[in-house]
């Protein structure tokens, strides 16, 4: 998928490429970046795939910048094989990470833990069918490695990847019923901000733990980049919650990425000053 912002070209680069991976919390950022630039004067086309085609592409020097590579452990095994032909440019939000969680309904003196779901008064009532992420989705990776790792396989727990819209659409229908499920899940999404789900512990640390999500750059491309542009983006800053928010008008309000983006950027006027003062 590919769109392009209307907008005069510089540094005699007609076009700059933003490669962003396709997963809804990605699509608020990237617009945050988009719309950035578009102030600065570029034009931005969006090229959006999966992390493994995106990382790819930033190896091969294919685009310009990259939204986002969530380091130091989300995307080690990428940025282990691309990352030495790229840079970090800025953190655009700190704190991100995967988890598994459960709804609120569920007592936590039952489940308050990954191991719990071994449990057999858990694993009795608890639905065997974990719906993933996109097929290629860090989450997934992760989660089936919690599956083997806590012995969850054995007792018949299984995860199936799908699209986002399936892995929304599997806990609507699971929270409405009232069953007992396990969410794979991950900050920032809107999800996290009504209280429903409570995450789980993990005790051999599968999911890993905090990350910095960072715009990169192929290694050397800022050169290319006019200087105000450049110091733009080394400054650009959005925080854990304004990924939230944005998310949350997307998913819950109806709006686009750059809808949200022009909303939550209007709100906090201030800070994106200061990433575009000359």
């Amino acid at each position: 998928m590919s769109q392009e912002i209307a907008g005069a070209g510089v540094d005699g680069r007609d076009v700059l490429v933003l490669g962003q991976i396709n997963i809804g919390f990605h699509d608020v950022v990237g617009a945050v970046v988009q719309e950035a630039l578009a102030r600065l004067g570029h034009r931005v086309r969006v090229i959006a795939d999966d992390s493994e085609a995106i990382f790819r592409r930033l190896e091969e020097g294919a685009i310009d910048l990259m939204v986002t590579a969530w380091l130091p452990e989300a995307n080690a095994t990428q940025w282990a094989r691309y990352g030495p032909a790229a840079e970090v440019v800025t953190i655009l939000y700190r704190d991100a990470r995967f988890f598994w969680a459960s709804p609120d309904y569920i007592p936590e003196t039952e489940v308050s833990s990954i191991a719990d779901l071994a449990r057999p008064s858990v694993a009795a009532r608890m639905t065997k069918l974990i719906q993933g992420g996109a097929p290629m989705a860090a989450i997934n990776a992760m989660s089936q490695r919690a599956i083997i790792a806590y012995g969850l396989d054995r007792l018949g727990y299984m995860l199936r990847a799908g699209s986002q819209a399936d892995w929304i659409a599997a806990f609507d229908v699971a929270a409405a019923e009232r069953r007992w499920f396990v969410f794979p899940c991950w900050t920032p999404q809107y999800l996290n901000r009504d209280g429903r789900l409570r995450p789980l512990s993990d005790p051999q640390r599968i999911l890993g733990s905090l990350n910095d999500a960072v715009l990169a750059a192929p290694r050397g491309r800022l050169a290319a980049i006019a200087p105000r542009t450049r110091q733009a983006l080394e400054r650009m800053t959005i925080g854990l919650e304004g990924v939230i928010e944005m998310d949350r008008l997307v998913s819950l309000d109806g709006r686009t990425p750059r809808q949200a983006a022009r909303a939550w950027m209007s709100a906090n006027s201030r800070r994106v000053e200061t990433w575009l003062k000359p």
